[in-house]
């Protein structure tokens, strides 16, 4: 599943008249062997925000994609699936632009949800994590039956740092961070490392002795150089 760029969701929601799908990514959520379809949606990019979107999960009725939930007023712009708490159920987690209870401003949060077969069921709505982010990802970083999520968090004079939580009980725990990184772009998930995109190239981290570090300011391998 590929995350868009800004450009792409610029072209996906130029149009506020109709939902524009931005993401979408499956899997048999609740283990019961009906496969669940995840969609993200937006009907317009506000500064640059996608807005008014919603989350669709869909069933597979004769062949063709049946919605048998919606979640508005969310702001989606981004999704990511993975098992969070090690129960060998995957929740699904999503990048929203809203504002919260305890932090009333628009800002990017991740909010954790689980499927119980019917709906969505909240498992955690952040305020924040430790540090305002960019962009975030799941990756299982180690063999502990959780899969990790890594945030690119902002830092001082417009670097990044990118930092590790892993779930404990009912919400997540940090567990380290690295850098600050210049020219930080975004991330994507490898199978045991997180990459980050930056203006100068590519760098991979993953967790050694509990912590993550950088692999080196060198270019991750099979990774090609991006310019902004």
């Amino acid at each position: 599943m590929a995350t868009l760029t800004p450009i792409a969701l610029l072209l996906m929601c130029s149009s506020a008249t109709s939902a524009k799908i931005l993401q979408t990514d499956n899997a048999d959520l609740d283990r019961d062997g009906t496969v669940e379809y995840i969609s993200i949606t937006c009907n317009k990019i506000t500064d640059g925000h996608p807005m008014g979107g919603e989350i669709i999960i869909s069933h597979k009725v004769d062949g063709k994609l049946k919605a048998v939930w919606r979640q508005p007023r969310l702001n989606p712009w981004k999704l990511q699936i993975g098992d969070v708490d090690g129960d060998g159920h995957k929740e699904i987690v999503v990048g929203v632009w809203k504002k919260s209870r305890y932090d009333p401003i628009m800002a990017k949060r991740a909010f954790v949800y689980s499927w119980n077969g019917v709906r969505l069921m909240p498992k955690w709505l952040g305020s924040r994590l430790s540090r305002r982010f960019t962009d975030f990802v799941l990756c299982p970083l180690d063999n502990d039956g959780k899969t990790e999520l890594v945030a690119l968090e902002e830092a001082p004079r417009g670097a990044h740092y990118l930092t590790a939580y892993r779930w404990r009980a009912f919400g997540f725990e940090w567990i380290g961070r690295v850098g600050p990184i210049d020219g930080a772009v975004s991330l994507r998930p490898g199978r045991r490392n997180v990459v980050v995109l930056t203006k100068r190239g590519a760098l991979a981290s993953t967790l050694v002795n509990g912590k993550p570090i950088l692999a080196g300011l060198r270019e991750a391998k099979g990774e090609t150089r991006i310019h902004m």
